[in-house]
């Protein structure tokens, strides 16, 4: 009954830890709607006004389908204890079809070097972060608007609301991209790197007869001219590798004769090295792990289990042993056979034996003293 509850115990905590994805620490980088400002944080009911200051720095005019840096300034929040901020980079604030793509823009990165409109970041002690969204202008021209809404907790915060702030619409004037007018290929993104890897960075362009890429690692000030080869639309830079949590950008100029354009800066996005292994094999080992555990637990249950319904020990062997007649006083342990041999009787005591050794009468226990009594 004890094995049987301690199976169950494992099982439970097993599916438990499978089920759940709680993750107190944020909801991570994504692709998210204004809704998101409620569901992602509790019900929108408990959100309040947050204290910080947020703003918005982009050309107001861009050429359609050409590259743009959308800054975002936020200061000012009071933050939780992990000084974890959430942003999004909207299109509108209908409180769905949001995402700056429902309305033409393509995201080439994001702050955190991936390509999603929602990104979390960690507040400095200053109070003030800002973030650089790299993004191509729609092929539609016109007028075009643009929101920033941040989420954050607060310490303490016993009632767990969410504390958001939305900005004014920042609009954006998309004109015709002149004839020729060197870029990126409008279908483009820049690709993750695996930290460690200093494979050639791709780059893909449109009306372009040559390429140039510096880069520079961050907390430098002056950028290092990267090899580049290629031809036509698509173009290889040579980039050094990434270690650890350093960070590199690179800024791509295009040209063909006619026009010069320096595009915005890109950082390198890294990925940790991919797991060496099979999903079965870390399924395997997650099992005997599980099968581990339930050893040791059936075994401390059957160490402190009571003795109830355990077979009886016969102890007589030992208990007999324990009677056995008594070496004499003042005598150390010998042999019982060699003891009565030494003895010699007496004719004239009956029932008394003498010991030579020790020069003592000792009682006969066959014919004891006075006979039978």
């Amino acid at each position: 009954m004890h094995s049987r509850a301690a199976v169950l115990a494992i099982i439970a905590i097993l599916l438990a830890t499978s089920a759940s994805v709680a993750n107190p620490g944020g909801e991570g980088d994504a692709d998210r709607d204004f809704t998101c400002g409620g569901s992602c944080h509790g019900d929108p009911a408990l959100n309040a006004p947050s204290d910080g200051t947020v703003s918005i720095s982009v050309d107001a005019l861009v050429f359609s389908g050409t590259a743009t840096a959308v800054h975002v300034t936020a200061s000012g929040m009071s933050l939780s204890g992990n000084r974890l901020l959430g942003v999004f980079l909207l299109g509108s604030s209908n409180g769905n079809g949001d995402h700056p793509e429902d309305y033409g823009w393509a995201i080439l990165q994001d702050p955190n070097g991936g390509s999603h409109n929602y990104v979390e970041v960690i507040v400095p002690p200053s109070g003030s972060v800002t973030l650089t969204w790299v993004m191509l202008a729609p092929e539609q021209t016109g007028l075009q608007n643009l929101f920033v809404e941040i989420h954050h907790g607060v310490n303490p915060n016993s009632n767990n609301w969410a504390y958001s702030a939305l900005t004014r619409g920042y609009t954006v004037d998309v004109q015709p991209v002149p004839d020729n007018l060197p870029g990126f290929a409008f279908d483009w993104t820049p690709e993750m790197r695996v930290t460690g890897v200093d494979s050639p960075t791709e780059i893909r362009t449109r009306n372009a007869t040559s390429v140039t890429v510096q880069w520079m690692l961050e907390g430098e000030w002056l950028p290092h001219d990267a090899e580049v080869t290629g031809a036509g639309d698509v173009w290889e830079a040579m980039l050094p590798a990434t270690i650890g949590d350093t960070r590199m950008q690179y800024q791509v100029t295009t040209s063909n004769g006619e026009f010069s354009i320096v595009q915005p800066w890109l950082t390198v996005g890294t990925d940790p090295p991919p797991f060496d292994g099979g999903i079965w094999d870390a399924r395997l080992q997650s099992f005997a792990f599980a099968f581990l555990v339930l050893s040791f637990l059936v075994s401390l249950q059957t160490r402190f289990s009571p003795w109830e319904g355990r077979p009886e020990i016969d102890h007589t062997e030992e208990v007999e042993a324990t009677d056995a007649p008594p070496s004499p006083p003042g005598l150390e342990p010998q042999p019982a056979d060699d003891y009565w041999a030494r003895l010699v009787p007496s004719e004239e005591n009956p029932g008394w034996l003498w010991d030579p050794v020790e020069e003592e009468w000792i009682s006969d226990p066959n014919n004891p003293p006075g006979g039978d009594e």
